[in-house]
């Protein structure tokens, strides 16, 4: 093949695990909102600043119970905010920890004495301590906390969203039989077929400008359950004979290991693999390289005379 037909090949497997991806991503925003939504990511953060292992509740229950926080919920039951600010924290914590009367430094301090003993005891004494008086500093030292509790917070959210991406989209690759080796073979030996996928990357690509595939809530979930059966009835299913997916006319070899007879299924398994492991990486990040590829190739096929040269001679 030339240059520019090994060109098509790629941009057709990225297109293919362009498409999967934002299945896999719809799908696991649902699954995600259903078993681990952000409110609950939450919840169980402020529920290591706050609670004891040893002692249990210390400052949690409050904290959710506050008028502030009540605000910010939704009104079904069980529900935790989704997001609350380094200021909202500070704020909500410091009048928790005052006596009924309120006041100042001294009467913050009588606050955090009367906590039960543990770590969160110690942490807020170490605060205090460090704050040598001044009640904006130890408000800066609780912000900052919160800020850091934060990031480990989203980075176990994202671990438990690429875990259940990967599967998800071992899954699909198996559904689809989405053989990434089975794929590039045919899109290699296929000009037809080529000329299709093609088609239909430019088409897409034209039709969206960029992804947004952030993590939805609740309401949106009817929309994102559209969004599926769209993807799949439009684009997907629409593809996967130029792309050589499907089982419908897939057959397989039997395949022999050490003189024992295997499914000749497995050998897909490699290829779904791959797959899978491509559709982890997200949509925009596909589309962007769509997008690049396909610009390149639109240059690379446009006539000599059609492209400015730059003048060198000055």
């Amino acid at each position: 093949m030339f240059g520019i037909e090994v060109l098509e090949v790629v941009i057709g497997l990225i297109f293919v695990y362009l498409l999967l991806s934002l299945l896999a991503t719809t799908l696991n925003e649902i699954i995600m909102n259903w078993l681990y939504s952000r409110g609950k990511n939450l919840k169980i953060a402020l529920e290591t600043m706050l609670n004891d292992e040893e002692g249990g509740d210390v400052l949690c229950e409050q904290f959710f119970e506050h008028p502030l926080v009540r605000k910010l919920r939704r009104k079904e039951k069980g529900s935790f905010p989704a997001y609350i600010s380094n200021q909202y924290f500070s704020k909500v914590l410091i009048e928790l920890l005052y006596p009924k009367e309120g006041g100042n430094i001294d009467k913050l301090r009588k606050g955090i004495e009367g906590l039960p003993e543990g770590k969160t005891k110690k942490v807020l004494r170490s605060f205090l301590l460090d704050a040598e008086g001044n009640l904006d500093k130890f408000k800066a030292n609780l912000e900052v906390w919160y800020e850091e509790i934060m990031l480990q917070a989203t980075a176990w959210y994202k671990r438990r969203v690429q875990i259940i991406l990967f599967f998800l989209g071992l899954s699909i690759s198996v559904v689809f039989n989405a053989d990434t080796f089975r794929i590039a073979q045919k899109l290699s030996f296929d000009p037809d077929s080529r000329a299709q996928v093609i088609a239909q990357a430019d088409s897409f690509i034209a039709k969206y400008d960029s992804l947004n595939t952030g993590v939805v809530e609740k309401e949106e979930i009817d929309t994102m359950r559209r969004q599926v059966y769209q993807l799949v009835h439009e684009e997907i299913e629409m593809s996967s004979s130029a792309l050589g997916m499907g089982w419908k006319e897939t057959k397989y070899k039997r395949l022999w290991l050490w003189g024992i007879p295997l499914p000749g299924v497995l050998r897909a398994v490699p290829g779904w693999l791959i797959t899978a492991f491509a559709i982890t990486l997200g949509a925009p990040f596909w589309f962007d390289l769509l997008k690049r590829l396909m610009s390149v190739r639109a240059d690379g096929r446009k006539p000599v005379s059609d492209i400015k040269l730059t003048d060198t001679s000055s």
